[in-house]
């Protein structure tokens, strides 16, 4: 049977501690217990997004997705705090571009290091990164351990059908923002996504094959994030 999504009981956790800190602001504030000027801070919009990023990033292995939303929301809410009275709002687009840049050479760095840990050649691994731009490829390495994909304001295609995974566990690496990708996936791959949305979506549309087994020891582990744009996985064209 094909891997489906892989359930993290981080991911409960963070959404039911969440919605019980917002049901205890909401009674404190019925109750008057919360001054009036505060109230327009707390609950603002990018109040919400701060504490859904500091919940990620103290509540998953993955740190991007708490990054993002701290820095997005955080942009908006500290002059509405401090009642900053310049342009704070032209603020946002060079701070999010500091922040993708920083994101980006974080996960360079750590997918080198992997890459050096693995036995394989650097042909054995997808680098695709694409800003402003994008394009389609067709992968047939027969030896496929993974890689990384960066999507900034482009999209790509990756078409695995002729390629083929090496033995053991093989992650690939998904970073898109205001883009996205599409990943075309042989259906007999033992096949886990681990990919989060921030107001965008991950679609799985892998077609299911009736009778067929997957290939024992070999797993491919899609991971990563997805902000402001989607991820599509399918097993055909």
């Amino acid at each position: 049977m094909r891997s489906q999504h892989k359930s993290n009981p981080n991911n409960r956790a963070i959404f039911g501690i969440f919605l019980i800190l917002f049901g205890c602001l909401l009674v404190l504030k019925n109750l008057d217990f919360i001054p009036y000027e505060l109230r327009h801070v707390i609950f603002s919009w990018p109040a919400l997004l701060f504490g859904l990023g500091v919940l990620f990033f103290f509540g998953k292995d993955e740190k991007t997705t708490g990054v993002i939303l701290m820095a997005v929301g955080g942009v908006f809410l500290f002059p509405i705090i401090f009642g900053w009275s310049f342009n704070w709002r032209g603020l946002f687009w060079p701070v999010m571009l500091i922040v993708i840049g920083v994101v980006v050479i974080r996960k360079r760095n750590v997918c080198d290091f992997d890459k050096r840990s693995e036995v394989g050649s650097d042909f054995d691994y997808i680098d695709e990164l694409n800003i402003f731009g994008g394009g389609e490829k067709v992968i047939s390495n027969k030896n496929l351990r993974g890689g990384k994909i960066t999507c900034i304001f482009g999209g790509t295609e990756l078409n695995l059908t002729n390629a083929d995974l090496a033995e053991g566990t093989n992650v690939l690496d998904v970073f898109a923002v205001f883009g996205g990708c599409v990943l075309i996936i042989p259906s007999d791959w033992d096949v886990k996504v681990e990919v989060s949305a921030i107001l965008g979506g991950v679609v799985d549309k892998r077609t299911t094959i009736p009778n067929y087994i997957v290939e024992p020891k070999k797993e491919l582990v899609i991971k990563g994030s997805v902000a402001f744009g989607g991820c599509e996985i399918k097993s055909h064209k």
